[in-house]
């Protein structure tokens, strides 16, 4: 007969297997962590970088990431790619242009890697923050770097509205955008990939009615459209997971559905059905009065949407709204226009709200510099109350 083997000598396997390497191994994120995230926009972080040396930046992003951590986030998306330049170092893209001024330039120091190390000493995890598609906040070509990728492919590129972006129908840019991913994730010390709610930019159908006659096939133009999306989603996807499995990939759309779905041509739907992202962060950037999509209604079609599916629901609010009109929420009716200026605790009850459904698993904030706006003080100062004494995270 064998001896049967002591029941504590199990247990102790178990627990070894289970535990997590140190070393250059990154360790798994948890995914039961309640989320209070604040998103740092290319604007904010230009002011850090544009016109100061190493020491000058080390000096302030130390300083913000305390504030920041100390007020209860525990989480700071950083958009480094605003457009198809960088705010790191990288090999597919130039430096930025809102890093010090003029696109391409040289990068005398990497403010991602700076962000990086100092928030391991908060705590404090850093998602980097990408806009796919455009390529420059304006129509100028001459602006762009020689070096840019859409210099060099101009034929891929469009300009709408006096900006110039990136053709989703080309390959090519898919390629681009996915190598721009894997080198983020492979790089860095980054707990997400971060897409922000900016896909095809126009519909009107001469933006790419060549490269549809020629490759649409039997799909409709939305279709087509909306494929070509998904398949650089799916593949951003793969990517980041192909890097590092512990890293996630979220994308925060505009909060209307149908509008994502018809306009932009993003199926957000599809993405949450068949997995193709970890989480998905709606910017419900209503107040609770909003006559188009007053912030509960449009925060449980969410959750509907995420519900029985394995993608971790957020929800983006807007404290820059505070104490400001909203004049979109209405025709006429100056109670609802000026609900956040009426009010200074919207994004207060907003927290204690979402916090009370499971399905949502924290919150995101825009933006930073609101934290010490002068004008949302009151607005701040009661969501700082909510985020302290939540019990969730």
């Amino acid at each position: 007969m064998k001896k049967a083997i002591p029941l504590i000598l199990i247990l102790c396997f178990i627990l070894s297997s289970c535990s997590l390497q140190q070393g250059n191994t990154q360790i798994e994120i948890d995914k039961t962590e309640y989320r209070k995230a604040i998103w740092i926009a290319y604007y904010e972080l230009s002011e850090m970088t544009n016109g100061k040396d190493k020491y000058e930046f080390e000096k302030t992003i130390k300083e913000e990431l305390s504030k920041v951590a100390s007020k209860g986030f525990n989480t700071v998306t950083v958009q480094v790619r605003p457009c198809a330049d960088a705010f790191y170092k990288s090999a597919y893209f130039p430096t930025s242009r809102y890093f010090n001024g003029e696109q391409g330039s040289e990068m005398n120091y990497d403010p991602l890697e700076i962000i990086c190390s100092y928030a391991q000493q908060f705590d404090l995890k850093i998602e980097a923050w990408i806009n796919p598609y455009r390529v420059s906040q304006d129509d100028d070509y001459s602006k762009l770097s020689p070096n840019n990728f859409a210099v060099k492919n101009k034929k891929m590129t469009k300009v709408v509205d006096g900006k110039i972006y990136f053709n989703p129908a080309y390959d090519e840019v898919t390629n681009l955008i996915v190598s721009g991913v894997k080198e983020l994730v492979e790089n860095y010390n980054i707990s997400a990939i971060h897409f922000d709610d900016y896909f095809y930019p126009t519909q009107n159908k001469n933006f790419d009615k060549k490269e549809y006659k020629r490759y649409g096939g039997d799909l409709s133009l939305a279709d087509w459209r909306r494929q070509k999306v998904t398949d650089m989603v799916k593949r951003a996807y793969d990517a980041v997971k192909g890097a590092n499995k512990d890293v996630e990939f979220g994308i925060s759309p505009a909060s209307n559905i149908e509008n994502d779905k018809n306009n932009l041509y993003a199926d957000v739907e599809l993405w949450v059905k068949k997995g193709y992202l970890d989480y998905i962060c709606p910017q419900v950037y209503f107040g609770f009065k909003n006559v188009y999509q007053p912030f509960m209604f449009t925060v449980k079609k969410w959750v509907k949407l995420c519900e029985n599916t394995n993608v971790d629901l957020y929800i983006g609010l807007p404290l820059y709204k505070a104490n400001t009109k909203d004049e979109y929420a209405a025709e006429n009716d100056s109670s609802i226009i000026n609900e956040f200026k009426n009010n200074n605790d919207i994004i207060a009850r907003q927290i204690t709200y979402i916090s009370k459904i499971d399905k949502i698993k924290g919150y995101y904030i825009f933006s930073y510099s609101q934290l010490s706006s002068e004008n949302a003080k009151d607005e701040v100062s009661n969501m700082y109350e909510v985020m302290q004494s939540n019990s969730q995270g």
